[in-house]
């Protein structure tokens, strides 16, 4: 997930973050209401034009779905060798492909790799559904929904910081990744061991990096007088607008058309 804000005059950026957040919770169900990859192919494309509404770069998404290749690889493999027929309301998702050992033992279904699918599909548009939240809606404006959730402040504080900080780490991450390339440390042992010895190199500044990080913050929050009072203000109020009612209802209309298909029309399913 990208953990910043990208600047921007688009609905989606003018949108009260409890919209936004409702919105949010509306994928989530959907991803989690279909089976079929069909469906959960049209929740990713959904929320890829979203992506790229407000412009997100390419190499942003490319670098978030870069390294789940493998955990792809493997889902869709561990679903199709492990969901039996039995699993299945629909008999074609009953069929048997294969069978990985002899004497007809472990077949690879078409529900499993269907199944498979859905899974990498769900991760997908939630990685990018989260990626648009937050890409579109500000640290103050975060601040404000834990407060209209009756967060208190003390964990209201530590969630925005740790939002704020992430990209700032990753940043570090980066910088101390070349300069130990460059002073050429090796990254690629081998082994069990190997690839957590060849990255102490760079968790041990990182470590270092984070205490001077957070001993900063704490000076410059006691320097402004943080804890003085429980009590927060903002430059700008959080409220809705005619916009936010009409998405409101829109986001309820699709969820409830979505949950019509699933429980009566029984569309959707394996």
């Amino acid at each position: 997930m990208v953990i910043e804000y990208l600047p921007g005059d688009t609905l989606l950026h003018r949108l009260d973050v409890r919209t936004k957040m409702l919105g949010f919770l509306e994928f989530i169900v959907l991803s989690f209401l279909f089976q079929d990859p069909k469906y959960q192919l049209l929740i990713v494309t959904l929320t890829g034009l979203l992506a790229f509404w407000i412009k997100i770069p390419l190499r942003k998404i490319g670098r978030m779905l870069a390294p789940l290749i493998p955990i792809i690889i493997s889902i869709i493999l561990i679903t199709g060798f492990t969901f039996a027929p039995e699993r299945f309301e629909q008999v074609s998702s009953r069929a048997i492909l294969f069978y990985a050992l002899p004497g007809e033992r472990l077949g690879a279904t078409v529900g499993g790799f269907l199944m498979g699918t859905t899974f990498i599909f769900r991760l997908f548009s939630m990685m990018i559904a989260s990626s648009v939240l937050t890409l579109t809606t500000s640290l103050d404006d975060f601040t404000q929904f834990f407060q209209k959730m009756k967060v208190p402040v003390e964990i209201s504080m530590m969630l925005t910081t740790a939002i704020r900080f992430i990209p700032t780490l990753d940043k570090k991450r980066r910088l101390i990744l070349d300069a130990q390339k460059a002073r050429g440390a090796n990254f690629n042992d081998k082994g069990i061991i190997g690839p957590i010895r060849s990255y102490l190199p760079i968790m041990i500044p990182m470590f270092i990096n984070s205490i001077l990080m957070a001993n900063s913050l704490s000076m410059a929050m006691l320097n402004r007088g943080y804890g003085l009072t429980r009590t927060w203000t903002s430059m700008h109020e959080i409220a809705f607008a005619p916009r936010d009612y009409w998405t409101i209802s829109l986001i309820v209309l699709s969820l409830t058309l979505a949950i019509f298909v699933r429980s009566r029309l029984h569309l959707g399913i394996l």
